[in-house]
């Protein structure tokens, strides 16, 4: 793995990876980022005044009373005598109500877009991912490919790649299912164990179509969930953490430091994806009398 990522060709098409994924949509996707930030922020601050306003109101009704028994409220978001209104259950003031309708109306807006880079990006990961996969596989094998060769064999693939995150998804959705109780219980840290549980296997679908051709490999995922757990969940860990740096990503608006994140991130989840999920695929025990498979 190490002589793959020092190959000049890989580092060419994880280059080109991240410049069709995340550089030339930007432009079209930057007014919703700054928008959305905007949005959480003006919503953080809604968050504050109700509460000093609903705490004065209280603390109003027998100053007195809440003050000797240690009573106090905000006042840094607390602006008497201005009009107020109400919105989602929260007492804000009129011109923090204005400015969310605002800025929620320039989200949606932008809603459109953003869904369209979403669509885009996937089939990017798993178009690009393939093509990393398979340039590695012919490095480890002496039969160094063009860079473009390995691109175009996974933008054949990506409807078949598709068509297996699918199946996938579905399969997912039902483990997932009966593990909510205990994933439940775990709170704001549930969903991270789900990632954790989830990502790999969609990870998985690039390797395991990769030297199988088949359409759903879910056999072959639980093969390596059963023959190799440790690798699986690292994988999965390491997913994991870069979903969480993704929204935390999307929820503050950095400017070009916004796109320098997604880079980032976006490396990380392109090595992951493809050589990271190749090397767990091929690091689990084969079962007998299949053919052995190439080192990475």
């Amino acid at each position: 793995m190490a002589t793959t990522l020092k190959n000049r060709k890989f580092l060419a098409l994880l280059l080109t990876a991240l410049l069709v994924t995340y550089v030339l949509p930007f432009p079209l996707i930057n007014g919703f980022l700054q928008d959305y930030s905007r949005l959480k922020q003006i919503r953080e601050r809604m968050l504050r005044e109700n509460e000093a306003i609903v705490c004065h109101n209280v603390f109003d009704v027998n100053p007195d009373f809440f003050g000797s028994h240690g009573m106090e409220c905000n006042d840094e978001y607390y602006r008497p005598d201005e009009r107020t209104a109400t919105v989602d259950g929260l007492t804000v003031y009129q011109d923090t109500y204005y400015e969310y309708l605002k800025a929620k109306r320039n989200l949606q807006r932008e809603l459109r877009a953003f869904v369209l880079f979403v669509i885009f990006a996937f089939l990017t990961l798993l178009g690009f991912s393939y093509a990393m996969v398979d340039l590695a596989v012919g490095l480890s094998e002496g039969n160094e490919k063009r860079p473009l060769e390995s691109i175009l064999s996974g933008l054949r693939s990506i409807p078949a790649l598709v068509a297996s995150e699918i199946l996938v998804f579905i399969v997912m959705i039902l483990v997932l299912m009966l593990l909510a109780i205990p994933i439940a219980v775990l709170g704001p840290f549930g969903g991270f164990v789900a990632g954790l549980i989830a990502s790999p296997a969609f990870a998985l679908v690039v390797p395991a179509y990769y030297f199988t051709k088949k359409i759903g490999p879910v056999g072959e995922i639980w093969g390596v969930v059963k023959g190799n757990p440790g690798g699986y969940f690292t994988l999965g860990l390491g997913l994991a953490v870069l979903e969480t740096l993704t929204v935390l990503g999307y929820g503050t608006y950095f400017g070009i430091g916004t796109l320098l994140l997604m880079l980032m991130v976006g490396g990380l989840r392109y090595l992951l994806g493809s050589l990271g999920a190749l090397w767990v695929y091929l690091d689990t025990p084969l079962k007998e009398n299949q053919e052995k498979r190439p080192s990475v």
